[in-house]
């Protein structure tokens, strides 16, 4: 069942004091017994817990901040304005089940390097000759040593924006992901990123990977105009269905043209942003 906005901002605001509080009780015990032993291992693993401390901190701020913005405002909850895509979409084209073309756009941070890579490995047990190809400007070895222990990814680096859309146009699955952890899921919470716009658009056939708590799963999963998997168990049932259901295909297909009339155009957008600026204006004038 769909939990409500003002709900999902309750719990954020709890979870973020719970977590605090429990990974400063964390911090404390582990620094204690790591200095009483003498254990450089046990001392690290407080410094980690201190990086989930500010983690959760500025998870609690951010949720401050927009109560506040909603209070001064007389607003009781965020209102979405959806970004919009203004890209020609591609007409239906079902899965090529021999050599599919599968590509990932974007950044591989916040556990995402994680998701694509297990995507990858599925892949591969599903055929052996499927590849994931991601593209990403990111050169940090820690977010890119995943993909070099795995035999069916292929890194490509970074394209310009127009490359992007060619590429995006010729591949038979679009991928999006999202990270599992704790404190990624924190960070991604709330978010929504211009994928989602740019995948419904063009009109490809699109494949979301992450946890539901994420924005992005979420939004997607609601909308039904994408394959969603949340979970690692179903993630080779999940490709290996979307793969070869072209029917399945289809009407997620239909689906995304629907709701990118509704939200993602132009107009839509505009009218949206207008609506939400005169009603804070008015609200502010109470």
């Amino acid at each position: 069942m769909k939990v409500n906005e003002l709900d999902r901002f309750k719990r954020a605001k709890k979870a973020s004091i719970l977590g605090i509080l429990g990974n400063i009780f964390l911090l404390i015990i582990k620094a204690i017994v790591g200095f009483i032993s003498n254990s450089q291992a046990m001392i690290a693993d407080a410094f980690n817990s201190f990086g989930d401390v500010f983690s959760s901190f500025m998870t609690y701020i951010g949720n401050k901040i927009r109560d506040k913005y909603n209070s001064f405002f007389n607003i009781e909850n965020g209102q979405t304005v959806y970004l919009t895509y203004d890209i020609i979409r591609k007409e239906f084209k079902s899965i090529n089940k021999d050599n599919p073309i599968i590509s990932y756009f974007g950044n591989i941070s916040l556990g995402r390097n994680e998701s694509l890579s297990e995507i990858a490995f599925a892949l591969g047990k599903i055929n052996p000759n499927y590849r994931l190809h991601v593209y990403s400007n990111e050169k940090k070895k820690k977010y890119l040593k995943v993909f070099k222990k795995n035999p069916y990814l292929i890194f490509e680096g970074n394209i310009p924006y127009s490359e992007v859309l060619k590429r995006t146009n010729e591949s038979d699955i679009v991928v999006l992901v999202e990270g599992f952890k704790k404190n990624d899921v924190n960070i991604t919470r709330y978010s929504l990123s211009t994928k989602a716009a740019d995948s419904l658009g063009s009109g490809s056939n699109v494949f979301v990977y992450g946890s539901l708590e994420c924005g992005l799963v979420e939004y997607m999963k609601d909308m039904n105009s994408s394959m969603v998997c949340t979970s690692k168990d179903q993630l080779i049932n999940s490709l290996n269905e979307f793969i070869n259901n072209i029917e399945l295909q289809y009407s997620l297909y239909q689906n995304a043209i629907t709701i990118f009339n509704k939200h993602h155009t132009l107009d839509v957008s505009t009218s949206e942003f207008e609506s939400v600026i005169l009603n804070t204006i008015n609200n502010f004038n109470k």
